[in-house]
């Protein structure tokens, strides 16, 4: 039924809506949050907006806006697209790769496993836990596809209906928990050795989230394909950069072209991660990773302590750790009613993932608070 009354109703509701809350502005590690009391409330972000904001948000030093000199041109790529491109190549030291860009993490997985397709047709193996999951966008995967999952530390051998390899080195999906780095590792060289391709998927991971650049690269895994995003813009815009060998890339936009959105030559994005790149040649990030390393790895040993807590994994700049009988939802509410903001991606797993650029005074005390509330569960 249509109402054609002209009463004023009840303030619209908007979903979906994780916390009762409107943010009123962001700087650094804060947010100012306005309840619906109306009282304006300022919080110490320690979810990094779930990986997207690894430098701090409305960081000075990353204006896309400063420079940008067009929005957008349907199929017509700004200069900062190949800037970009070639610093990130560069610094993975892949002369002979390339970049295929995409909007949204399940597009940039779907164009990867669509290119191994072309090389090596058959199923794809993906690693439960994973934050993208290639079935999630059914128009840039083929018709009956097929897909294969095993849990982490599970022997797998069975290589000849394989297409590829799908793995996130940190899962995304499991809150933060690294895969067994020897295990991955010798999965990845015995998928290669089989022909199959190995897909590191960094879009949540990379970009100093767990302390590197590129946590695949840093671990010698050598990948065939690297996947990147969220933090490659500081959370600016959903760009995703498919970094992958120049014949495989090639091969891919000869045949029919998949993966195409309204939004995949906005100049912003790419001026945002062209902003990123300089922005971490200008700026000591391991030392800013070092030293929040150090108080979180200082915070895990006074939680550990506490016997609600237990499974701590610390990577870099991020410590996630499970709270016993699945109450890691009230640790997460106990420390919101005390200003501080934790991870929580449903489940027993908490992530406290501050941006590298936070004050240390305001991380240590933030760490405090989150002390106070575990101790009060």
């Amino acid at each position: 039924m249509v109402s054609t009354g002209t009463s004023p109703g009840p303030k619209r509701a908007i979903f979906p809506s994780p916390r009762p809350y409107e943010v009123l502005a962001a700087k650094n590690a804060t947010l100012r949050l306005r309840a619906p009391s109306g009282h304006v409330f300022s919080f110490t972000d320690l979810t990094s907006a779930s990986g997207a904001v690894n430098f701090g948000h409305l960081n000075p030093a990353i204006d896309p806006f400063a420079s940008l000199a067009s929005d957008i041109a349907a199929s017509f790529y700004p200069p900062a697209a190949a800037s970009f491109a070639d610093w990130l190549c560069g610094k993975l030291g892949l002369d002979a790769h390339t970049v295929l860009y995409q909007v949204g993490g399940v597009p940039a997985v779907s164009a990867a496993v669509d290119m191994a397709r072309r090389t090596r047709p058959g199923n794809v193996l993906v690693i439960a836990g994973s934050s993208h999951d290639p079935r999630g966008n059914a128009r840039n995967t083929r018709a009956g596809d097929s897909f294969q999952r095993i849990a982490a530390g599970t022997e797998f051998n069975a290589w000849d209906e394989v297409s590829c390899l799908v793995y996130e080195p940190i899962q995304g999906a499991g809150c933060s928990a690294p895969l067994p780095l020897p295990w991955l590792r010798s999965l990845s060289l015995a998928a290669q050795a089989a022909g199959v391709l190995a897909i590191a998927d960094e879009i949540q991971c990379g970009f100093f989230r767990f302390g590197s650049l590129s946590m695949a690269a840093g671990a010698y895994l050598q990948p065939d394909i690297f996947l990147f995003g969220n933090s490659m813009t500081n959370g600016i815009y959903p760009l995703t950069a498919v970094v992958c060998p120049a014949a495989l890339g090639s091969a891919f936009l000869a045949g029919e072209r998949r993966g195409e959105h309204t939004f995949q030559t906005a100049s912003l994005g790419f001026q945002a991660a062209d902003c990123v790149a300089k922005y971490i040649d200008s700026t000591d990030i391991e030392r800013q990773v070092e030293q929040i390393h150090s108080i979180l790895s200082q915070a895990g040993e006074r939680l550990a302590a506490n016997p609600r807590l237990c499974s701590f994994h610390l990577a870099g700049p991020t410590l996630s750790l499970e709270v016993r009988d699945g109450r890691a939802g009230e640790l997460v509410k106990a420390c919101e009613e005390r200003c501080v903001l934790v991870g929580w991606g449903g489940g027993g797993r908490v992530r406290i993932a501050p941006p590298t650029t936070i004050p240390l005074e305001q991380l240590t005390s933030a760490l405090k608070i989150v002390d106070q509330a575990a101790d009060g569960l």
